[in-house]
């Protein structure tokens, strides 16, 4: 069995660890990071993503290798059609991004947004979902059926959203319905930041980060923010 001795001096270490990685905070506020995010979609919109390849060399590589000062932090789904490096034309050491199908948070997910907020200053937080989700889709359908265990986690996360939606029954179609679950989605998500992590909502009442929900549309590359 661990000595509390011995766990402290892990967590000392661990804490240094991290420190040590941690360049400077950017010095970027909430409003300017989530400006240079839209610039960038506006022209990735346009076909062109000039400042990824500019942030994307190799003398630009060795800069960060001491460290990084991330501006954003964009908690994003899976889909291959959803890179927010492309989307938001950003290159290396820009942007910190979680990554898990349907855009959904638990413990590691949390943990590693308190981490760059913590420990890297990082001011503001995208949470992206998209247009037509898989993950969304999969849970909306979702009938009862067994699942593999992991695959079930996944589809339990946003079964809350889709039940909101089937209480409010204001979609025509399927498409509005799955639409819609995609929207609740990203707004449960989002509270859950605040509900489900004691840093981050010290964090947002404090002022030190901003928190924004964005919805991209697989049809015309555009991220939208959402209410």
């Amino acid at each position: 069995m661990m000595s509390k001795k011995w766990m402290r001096g892990l967590v000392v270490s661990v804490v240094l660890l991290w420190a040590a990685v941690a360049s400077a905070a950017t010095t970027l506020t909430a409003d300017q990071a989530l400006s240079q995010l839209m610039a960038g979609n506006a022209s990735f919109v346009k076909g062109k993503v000039p400042h990824l390849a500019s942030m994307s060399t190799v003398s630009v590589r060795q800069s960060l290798a001491a460290g990084q000062s991330p501006y954003a932090i964009i908690l994003a789904c899976s889909d291959s059609r959803v890179p927010p490096e492309i989307l938001f034309d950003r290159g290396l050491g820009e942007i910190f991004i979680i990554r898990v199908a349907g855009n959904v948070v638990a413990p590691h997910e949390l943990g590693s947004i308190e981490y760059a907020l913590e420990h890297l200053g990082v001011p503001l937080i995208m949470v992206l979902g998209h247009e037509r989700c898989g993950a969304v889709t999969a849970a909306a359908d979702w009938a009862g059926e067994v699942l593999p265990e992991n695959i079930y986690s996944i589809i339990d996360s946003i079964l809350p959203a889709v039940y909101s939606v089937q209480a409010k029954h204001t979609y025509a179609t399927h498409d509005e319905y799955v639409d819609q679950c995609i929207v609740e989605n990203i707004k449960l998500v989002t509270k859950q930041l605040t509900t489900d992590s004691h840093l981050i909502k010290e964090f947002f009442e404090l002022g030190k980060v901003k928190i924004v929900k964005g919805k991209y549309d697989l049809d015309d590359g555009k991220v939208r923010l959402i209410q």
